[in-house]
């Protein structure tokens, strides 16, 4: 007898054949997971790592999902997030791109003037941030000036720490994030902080209540 239904390995639910669909073409693991377990996997990877890295959520699988297999699996909701992340991305491989050096912002602009008009202000929060050295605006210094007063065995050392370094939000160590998601644990021991690389919320929230817990200016609220 032909059976209608099929049973979700996510969901266990017993769900009419087309609920099934190919998540990508590199595998064949939507004939086992519904479209609506994919599309919740495909948001809550939104929400946990910050960027458009999806996998297929089938158990150590890995393949990645395409654009159109994206915008073929999520709500539109959730395809509206990503296609917006997706752009962003985009961006920020762009040269002229700078992000905000409001620890609390986590927003970011293009400054097409370069260092003609090294003074960035940010659209979201209003922080003014050096486009040159990529730092927090070094006010009542030119740049030249910026320079000369750095110089020294420290300098190399000082602009990693302005550049690529931020506070705990919760004890204020300085933490460097070299790859991967935006989701930060601090490392002390006695801290354990989760909290937004880009604006600094606390992951807890996020987790609890989704990307409006970030704050309004950051890249990732929803």
């Amino acid at each position: 007898m032909f059976v209608l239904n099929k049973e979700c390995r996510v969901c266990y639910e017993s769900l009419p054949r087309s609920s099934f669909r190919e998540i990508t073409v590199n595998c064949d693991h939507g004939l086992f997971i519904c479209k609506s377990c994919v599309s919740k996997h495909i948001s809550t990877q939104l929400d946990s790592k910050g960027d458009v890295g999806i996998n297929c959520p089938f158990d150590n699988c890995g393949e990645n999902l395409e654009y159109h297999d994206v915008k073929k699996q999520a709500s539109k909701e959730v395809f509206d997030r990503y296609d917006t992340l997706t752009l962003l991305q985009a961006l920020r491989q762009m040269p002229e791109f700078r992000w905000c050096k409001n620890s609390g912002c986590g927003s970011g602009q293009i400054h097409f003037e370069g260092d003609d008009a090294p003074i960035m202000t940010c659209e979201a929060c209003g922080e003014k941030s050096c486009y040159t050295h990529d730092v927090p605006w070094h006010k009542d210094l030119t740049c030249d000036e910026y320079d000369v007063n750095r110089r020294g065995e420290d300098e190399a050392t000082q602009d990693m720490l302005d550049r690529e370094t931020k506070p705990c939000p919760k004890c204020g160590v300085r933490i460097i994030k070299y790859e991967g998601c935006n989701h930060m644990t601090c490392r002390i021991s006695s801290c354990k902080y989760e909290f937004c690389w880009l604006c600094s919320a606390d992951f807890n929230e996020i987790r609890a209540n989704g990307n409006t817990s970030h704050k309004s200016t950051c890249q990732l609220y929803a």
